[in-house]
């Protein structure tokens, strides 16, 4: 297995992958605004105060505007707001102010990466106006392949890929493989993605438009292509998809420390009784997701559950989610849920000895092991679709397998 990313060259397939990437991949086209007659001046120099402030935890862009225009930071901070959603602050980010000789302010800039920049500036009439900038971004197709021999970001980052990459390509296999239990020494991989750049230099990750994942033996086979709604969704070589009712697990990269069981040993009542759940130890705080659609049918504290939430899905069947710190925005009874968005957040409330999600499920309202949920897939491409999907599947077949692929495949 080679260790380096290899970049790929393949004339006849790109242009159907540009298309795949139209559908569901992030823009990598970017435009770069500049104002005529803007002239950038020396950074704005206070004295007492910072000129220039760096994000920290808990600031707001009216905390960074305070900083470097002082009293004068309320028309600078609603004019940012125009350009900066304040939620997407981040520690590291860095806001410089500008002034003139006189010394008066004249222009903010707001570097959010190393791609992107927000620009203030004040107009001759005294308004301010504000814009942003943005480098193009670059793309390459490449192909990246590991073997696992510690963890899937350990590979992942050995073959030149990093951990972006192993979380999603962990969510593409994620129905059908608990990267945790289920993961092996010796377990294969490969990748063939939009690689994005700034100026040459990496920068995240655009379509993954296919992968393959050996665990233990069994291979598994991912090919991007849009559903019947136009929305890019992952099927097999034969275009069955990979989604599937329930995900196996409500964590990612977490561990189970109790197992379904009807004579468990209660580590806080100290006497045997039924299990009916599995347990994952996680910190506090780590994200849980919902393992199928459906509906929320209970939100609150429960006895020796804690802080709990009852999903109800298809076809009879309801997960619980025991002993979490606290639920996510918006959820609440009635609220419908999709499969993997955050509902709520492990914690250790109720009968709990440690950090863990007790997670359970009932079938018809009998308790079942979740381990051994029969989880039937998702419908698959349609019959009319069906050819034009296979074709395509054969050349990036041909991808996956480091081969050059063969003319003619179609989208």
């Amino acid at each position: 297995m080679g260790a380096a990313v290899r970049r790929l060259a393949v004339t006849g397939l790109v242009p159907v992958l540009v298309v795949l990437a139209a559908c569901g991949g992030p823009a990598v086209a970017g435009r770069v605004h500049r104002p005529d007659a803007f002239v950038e001046v020396e950074p704005l120099r206070l004295s007492g105060s910072r000129a220039t402030a760096r994000v920290g935890p808990g600031d707001t862009l009216e905390s960074l505007c305070r900083t470097v225009a002082g009293d004068a930071w309320h028309p600078w901070s609603s004019s940012l707001a125009e350009i900066v959603d304040p939620r997407s602050l981040r520690p590291g980010m860095v806001l410089e102010g500008y002034r003139d000789p006189a010394g008066s302010l004249q222009g903010m800039t707001l570097t959010l990466d190393r791609r992107t920049t927000v620009h203030v500036r004040r107009e001759e009439d005294g308004t301010l106006r504000s814009w942003r900038e943005e480098i193009p971004l670059g793309r390459d197709l490449v192909r990246l392949e590991g073997v696992v021999e510690s963890s899937l970001f350990e590979a992942v980052e050995r073959s030149g890929g990093d951990a972006e990459l192993a979380v999603r390509l962990a969510r593409i296999f994620q129905w059908d493989v608990d990267f945790f239990r289920d993961l092996r020494k010796g377990d294969r991989f490969v990748v063939v993605a939009d690689r994005l750049t700034v100026e040459g230099q990496p920068f995240g990750w655009g379509t993954i438009f296919a992968a393959r994942f050996v665990n233990d033996g069994r291979v598994l086979n991912a090919v991007a292509y849009p559903d019947g709604k136009g929305r890019l969704n992952y099927f097999d070589l034969e275009g069955r998809p990979l989604r599937k009712q329930f995900l196996k697990a409500p964590l990612e990269f977490s561990r189970i420390t109790s197992g379904f069981s009807l004579k468990r040993f209660h580590p806080v009542l100290k006497r045997r009784m039924p299990h009916y759940g599995v347990d994952y130890g996680a910190p506090v705080g780590t994200p849980v997701h919902v393992t199928a659609d459906g509906v929320v049918r209970f939100v609150g504290r429960k006895g020796g559950a804690g802080k709990m939430i009852s999903v109800r899905h298809a076809n009879g069947y309801e997960t619980n989610y025991l002993h979490l710190s606290r639920y996510a925005k918006g959820i609440r009874k009635g609220v419908r849920v999709h499969q993997g968005q955050v509902i709520g957040y492990v914690g250790k409330t109720g009968w709990a000895t440690g950090p863990h999600l007790d997670y359970r499920v009932r079938l018809n309202g009998k308790w079942i092991n979740p381990l051994r949920i029969a989880s039937p897939p998702a419908k698959p491409i349609e019959a009319g679709r069906l050819r034009r999907f296979l074709s395509h599947a054969i050349a990036v077949q041909a991808l996956l397998d480091g081969k050059e692929p063969p003319a003619g495949a179609a989208c």
